[in-house]
């Protein structure tokens, strides 16, 4: 199964960057609001074949193609998937590889073949969270006159649909996607259960549900303190996170700087998953 996950057709990453760089202009340029963002977002609403023929067009890398979920999504299974569903996720690409897993390109394939089957509409990608649903808030856009409103719209289709590259590199896919970061939740989850056995998966995929929890894990793992992404270190964050620690988005940033900078004086990694847990707890729950 492996193989055949490698054999996957993805769309063309220099392209894709290419062409969100053109449907995103910079705020000064003049073109925010423009035809060009406007026809896309058309697109998106519509929830037709042309919009993946649109994206396929930016080109792809040949392979088989994705599977897909069995039964349909809904937009808010979708934007912000449920426990159920994530088990859907994760067992439908069960057999993608991490280094195909942490690709923008991989997703938006995945993605588009989820439209294409008639799994989850391209509507969907604009959704509000505020409430709107994507086919409102692209109607909303534009029949306004806010050039930024539109920005916005488009912005958010290319972020759900596998993240936008020049804005967050490959990180955009953990933090953007809402398919690739209920996928990584449940990893990271499922390797924090097998590690240390005492919660089960939902309830560790729970722990890192909260958007300052996983957006400060992320950044730190790809980009800041990579040795949080340790085999050994990062079981264990997960599994104190579980037991209480890092209930605010200061705490979960002093947690990770702790982590660092103990892991310049001590390697902790080397020192299993347990130690590193023990020790974490003794700084940052010993007193509950």
């Amino acid at each position: 199964m492996m193989s055949d996950a490698l054999r996957v057709e993805i769309i063309d990453r220099a392209g894709l960057e290419r062409e969100q760089k053109r449907l995103l202009p910079k705020r000064d340029s003049g073109q925010r609001g423009g035809e060009e963002q406007r026809e896309f977002i058309r697109l998106a609403a519509g929830d037709t074949p042309e919009f993946c023929d649109f994206v396929r067009s930016w080109g792809v890398r040949k392979g088989k193609k994705p599977p897909v979920t069995t039964v349909p999504l809904s937009e808010r299974e979708f934007t912000d998937p449920p426990w159920s569903t994530e088990c859907a996720i994760t067992a439908t690409w069960s057999g993608l590889p991490t280094s195909m897993a942490a690709r923008p390109e991989t997703w938006t394939r995945i993605n588009l073949e989820m439209i294409a089957q008639g799994r989850i509409k391209s509507s969907y990608l604009a959704a509000d969270g505020n409430g709107d649903s994507g086919r409102t808030r692209i109607t909303k856009a534009l029949n306004g006159t806010d050039p930024e409103q539109v920005d916005r719209c488009v912005r958010a289709v290319l972020r759900r649909l596998g993240g936008v590259i020049e804005a967050r590199a490959n990180r955009t896919a953990f933090l953007d996607c809402p398919l690739a970061r209920a996928w990584w939740r449940n990893r990271y989850s499922q390797e924090a259960h097998v590690t240390f056995g005492r919660d089960s998966v939902e309830t560790l995929s729970a722990a890192l549900r909260p958007a300052f929890r996983w957006e400060a894990l992320v950044e730190a793992m790809v980009s800041r303190l990579t040795v949080i992404g340790d085999s050994a270190i990062r079981p264990a964050v997960v599994q104190c996170l579980a037991d209480g620690a890092g209930g605010s988005k200061r705490e979960v940033a002093e947690m990770l700087r702790w982590i660092g900078r103990r892991s310049t004086v001590q390697a902790l990694g080397a020192l299993g998953a347990e130690y590193v847990q023990e020790a974490i707890s003794d700084q940052f729950l010993g007193l509950r």
